[in-house]
């Protein structure tokens, strides 16, 4: 029988596991990429058309959006919604990803790791 590789990530590797907040992860995101893009609070506010101290609201917690604001947010921010969620390795050097990779890949069985040599591949092709 093969081990289970989730695509959820864990505390081992820099994120949270499922019993994490969700919003307390979208809001940290949120803020960081918002930073990121040189946008302040007020400038994305406009850009996703909504009012004075929303985004603080958000990054804060007091607030919680709704699911059609995360793709508002995500056009807003000119990302994929999906990047608001998964921060895996966003602030990681060269090195830390490499041994966070080593650890995923030593937990896979043969078949696992083919699949992932065939979506190594894919995803260098792109770029």
């Amino acid at each position: 029988m093969s081990q289970h590789l989730s695509l959820v990530p864990s505390d081992e590797y820099g994120v949270s596991d499922m019993s994490r907040d969700w919003t307390d992860l979208f809001r940290k995101q949120l803020a960081k990429l918002r930073d990121a893009k040189g946008l302040k609070q007020h400038e994305l506010e406009e850009k996703i058309g909504r009012g004075s101290q929303y985004v603080s609201h958000i990054e804060t917690g007091a607030h919680k959006p709704g699911f059609e604001m995360i793709f508002e947010f995500a056009e807003g921010l000119d990302v994929s919604p999906m990047e608001l969620f998964f921060m895996a390795g966003l602030d990681d050097n060269k090195e830390v990803l490499r041994r966070r990779i080593d650890n995923l890949l030593e937990r896979c069985d043969e078949q696992q790791l083919r699949r992932l040599y065939r979506l190594i591949l894919v995803s260098l092709e792109k770029t």
